[in-house]
């Protein structure tokens, strides 16, 4: 947690940790998700088609 707090983006920005945050998955769905498309964004929008299918689409 130090390391990602100490990183400074451009214009002083920093990494901040969403407390409030609920991931639909576990953090390995995503991880394997994100390696599978080579993009975290992309593997999310899988991930929610396929939950949406499977659920019925809810």
């Amino acid at each position: 947690m130090e390391e990602l707090e100490s990183i400074r983006l451009p214009f002083g920005l920093g990494i901040e940790r969403d407390i409030l945050f609920e991931g639909r998955f576990p953090l390995p769905v995503y991880a394997e998700a994100a390696s599978r498309t080579g993009s975290l964004v992309e593997g999310e929008r899988i991930l929610h088609r396929a939950a949406t299918a499977f659920n019925g689409g809810e």
